[in-house]
This record gives structure tokens, sequence and C-alpha cells, in this order.
């Protein structure tokens, strides 16, 4: 890459890309960097367009640079907490999941719940500062890693069933969290199951309001 085609992120990645360091150094350097994620607003990101986020990773693939975190963290949990979360939401999880250190998972569907997800039946019980959760999902990739989810369930069963539910941060390793493999033929388990017994999630750690997780998930 010559010095008349870089711009200011290229040469940043010229200068700061090292093979050798780790990847939780390199992550925490994009980060840092406001690159992880580059289209996301200030402070998380660049509110870059997506054609110049997409040179940008041309730009990586070209150099050979180690990519940014991926996953449901940065697909899926990330956006919907900047759109939904409090802010003191955001400052606990966006930074771990711009830089790696947190993995997520998704706890949507059910056994009987899978094409209409509205009709779950994992309840959530308010206690105080907490809700007690109860219920099972499946089909959870990456449910043996994760060390949260992002969880809807229903808060209010005499609601109508796509009224009712809410969203939550959820944090996986803790007592209550079981994980299962559903292992194909090949012996290889690609998704999960999850159950749930009395686990715990914060009150602080809904997203969105009360009853709201529908258009929140969606």
């Amino acid at each position: 890459m010559t010095a008349v085609e870089m711009t200011p992120a290229d040469a940043w990645l010229d200068q700061s890309w090292d093979p050798e360091i780790t990847v939780a150094e390199w992550w925490r350097q994009l980060a840092d960097a406001r690159l992880s994620n580059p289209m996301l607003p200030e402070p998380w990101g660049r509110g870059w367009s997506r054609a110049r986020a997409a040179a940008f990773a041309s730009a990586m693939v070209a150099e050979g640079v180690l990519g940014p975190p991926a996953g449901i963290g940065m697909v899926l949990a990330e956006p919907t907490i900047l759109a939904h979360g409090s802010p003191e939401v955001i400052e606990r999880y966006v930074p771990q999941i711009l830089n790696g250190q947190h993995a997520w998972c998704q706890l949507f569907s059910e056994p009987g719940a899978g094409s209409d997800l509205a009709g779950l039946q994992t309840r959530a019980e308010r206690d105080g500062d907490e809700w007690l959760v109860n219920g099972q999902k499946v089909w959870t990739s990456g449910g043996q890693w994760a060390d949260h989810g992002i969880l809807v369930a229903r808060t209010d069963p005499y609601q109508a069933k796509h009224r009712g539910l809410s969203y939550f941060a959820f944090p996986m390793r803790q007592t209550g969290v079981e994980v299962r493999p559903l292992r194909e033929l090949t012996g290889q388990a690609m998704f999960n199951e999850v159950f749930l017994s009395n686990a715990r999630v914060a009150h602080a750690d809904r997203i969105g309001d009360y009853n709201d997780g529908w258009r929140v998930a969606n």
C-alpha cells in the first residue's frame, strides 16, 4: 500500500499491526482506535459508511491482518444494547464486546417456539433487584463458550403473546445454567440446548422497557 493510497486509518493499520502480539492485545488496539466496528457512532466507532468500512476490511485482508471480533456479540448484542440499553448497560457491556473479551450467544428459540418465537414459554419472575429465569432454549450456537446471552423471556403471562416479553443481557456463567451440546452425525456440536433453573439476571440488565422485548428483539 503506497503512501498516496493510504487514509489515516490505513496508515494506523500499517504502523500498528504486529503478528507477534496476542489476539487479545490486537483486539484491544482495534477497539481503542474505534476500528472494531467503525460504522458505529462515536465514541464506539467512527461513523463510517458501509463502503468505507468494507474498504478498510479489504485493506486488512490484503495486509494479512487479523480481523476484529465476530459473532453474536458484534452482530446482535452490541447494536441492540446501543439502541435500547441504558447508559450504564452500554458502558458495562459494549467495550468488552468490541475488544473481544466477552463472547455472547442468542437465547431466543425454544423447542416449542422456533418459527413462532412469540410463543416462547421461558419465564422471568421479578425477585427484588433480580429476575429468576426458568425454561429451556435450543439451537444456541456458542452457548458452551459464551459469557453472556441475549435472552428473551416471558415476564407477564397474562399479556398477549407478542406482549409480555422482556429482553435481558443474561450472564451465562452461573449456577442454574446448564448447556448441553446437540451432537451431529459427525460428532460435532454446532448448537446447544440451554436449561435455565432459577438462574438470575439483574433488573438493571434489562434491555428496553418492561414487556417490550418483542420490539427490541425485532
